[in-house]
């Protein structure tokens, strides 16, 4: 019965080799392996849904003014004559494509190329400069494959990501990384909300798809922080919920009506948190309310912290500038407000943001130059008030105080930060908004725009310069 017993474990043990199994192993894989390769499969398969619907748009110039180059090299790096390149995203299978706006800036000639090799001539374009964001209209007799929308206020810091397009004409091309940071505000793109991320994206990256793990698009990768013009770790992606409802005004509408509520505001960071006797960064801090505004009408109050609207939590200016935007022009909003240490409930109706209520470089917030956004340096600066002066400590002082500094700009690399006061630009006094404006119509980049600075840590002086090319 025993050589019997062995007879049939032999025989056994042929079947499992022959069928690639082992007696003496419990797994094929080491589990580390087998997880690893379940993560390439998401990776895989998210890539291959959005793939079909990711676009490439190449664009014949009406100037020198290449936008593979443009928004995703800060530095204003080489120029390519007469050609652009730049990728896209189609968002209705009847022929609508979502891309930024300065892949397709100063074009004569928009062709949408598809991954299968069809070709399209562009028919129809609307823009928001604002966002940088364009609707192309392309003519297809079948329906294409179009992308799906995440919603990106679910995504978080730390969740994967996959970028795709069209780096340096490599076509549908694939990086991974995560998202490093969210509420991002950058260059001098003035209406957005943008999500930060390590994944590789590159000139000709613009305008498309950054997409989770179910291959949904959350951003629309548009810029990056780089010396070379290349990534180096720090890219940008407009969230998916701005770039979906921008898309569907343009679509309806020809145009983009944002609400707003007609106030200048800034991060309540630690110093600012134990003046007033709230948290620090739970919310964002009132610094004026203009006149003739949503704001002013509901009687919110300069030195309000405002940490809710509608219920939903907001820890920074971009986040409540995005959510106050999207939200109902016809419905009573409510704006949750920290005042004198209590917490009141303030009921406001927003209105469409005016068009004059900021000048041709979207400078002005408010109709006046309370607050003025330098958007060349990258930074917002309001005026040295006796309020301000307590709350920063510069009694005695003149100048304008530094409340905001977009990432990557030439104000953050040149070591600008918020709270500084600047007191002289190229050595000529500053003594608030209007004569900072003055001044600084005369400095150049070229020539290098010198700042005298107030801070915490003393006084010093910076020259900001434009980078060498």
């Amino acid at each position: 019965m025993r050589s019997f017993h062995l007879v049939v474990c032999y025989f056994f043990v042929l079947f499992l080799v022959s069928h690639g199994y082992s007696c003496f192993a419990q797994d094929t894989e080491e589990p580390t392996i087998a997880q690893a390769n379940l993560l390439s499969k998401a990776f895989r398969d998210a890539a291959n849904k959005v793939i079909p619907a990711t676009v490439k748009v190449q664009t014949v110039m009406a100037q020198n003014n290449n936008p593979l180059t443009r928004r995703l090299t800060p530095f204003d790096g080489r120029r390519i004559p007469n050609e652009g390149l730049g990728t896209g995203i189609i968002i209705d299978p009847k022929g609508t494509v979502l891309t930024n706006y300065h892949v397709i800036e100063s074009a004569e000639d928009i062709t949408v190329l598809l991954s299968d090799g069809r070709e399209y001539k562009v028919t129809d374009k609307k823009i928001d400069r604002n966002s940088d964001l364009a609707v192309l209209t392309i003519e297809s007799e079948e329906d294409l494959s179009a992308v799906q929308f995440a919603d990106s206020d679910a995504i978080d810091i730390g969740d994967w990501v996959v970028a795709v397009g069209n780096p340096f004409n490599f076509e549908s091309t694939v990086s991974v990384g995560i998202i490093s940071a969210r509420w991002r505000s950058v260059g001098d793109i003035q209406r957005g909300d943008f999500l930060q991320t390590d994944a590789a994206i590159n000139p000709g990256n613009s305008g498309g798809p950054l997409i989770n793990l179910h291959g949904e698009v959350v951003g629309i990768n548009t810029a990056i922080v780089s010396q070379t013009g290349s990534n180096s770790g720090i890219g940008f992606a407009l969230a998916s919920n701005t770039a979906k409802w921008v898309a569907s005004q343009l679509e309806e509408k020809g145009k983009v009506e944002r609400a707003y509520l007609g106030v200048s505001i800034e991060m309540v960071d630690a110093k600012l948190a134990a003046s007033v006797g709230a948290k620090p960064r739970e919310g964002v801090f009132v610094n004026t309310v203009n006149p003739n505004t949503p704001a002013k009408q509901a009687g919110l109050q300069a030195k309000d912290i405002i940490l809710a609207f509608n219920d939903r939590p907001v820890n920074s200016p971009t986040q409540l500038q995005s959510t106050v935007e999207r939200s109902d022009l016809e419905a009573e909003h409510e704006v949750t407000v920290f005042r004198d240490k209590e917490i009141i409930k303030v009921p406001i109706k927003v209105a469409i943001l005016p068009r004059d209520f900021s000048d041709t470089a979207g400078n002005f917030i408010g109709g006046q130059p309370a607050l003025y956004r330098d958007r060349e340096l990258g930074m917002s600066v309001i005026p040295l008030t006796p309020d301000a002066a307590d709350k920063y400590n510069y009694q005695g002082f003149e100048g304008v105080v530094v409340i905001d500094v977009t990432a990557g700009s030439r104000a953050a690399n040149a070591g600008i930060k918020s709270s500084m006061l600047i007191t002289h630009v190229d050595d000529k006094p500053v003594k608030d908004t209007d004569s900072y404006i003055e001044i600084r119509k005369d400095s150049s980049l070229a020539d290098g725009i010198k700042l005298t600075i107030e801070s915490e840590d003393g006084h010093q002086e910076i020259v900001i310069k434009r980078s060498a090319r």
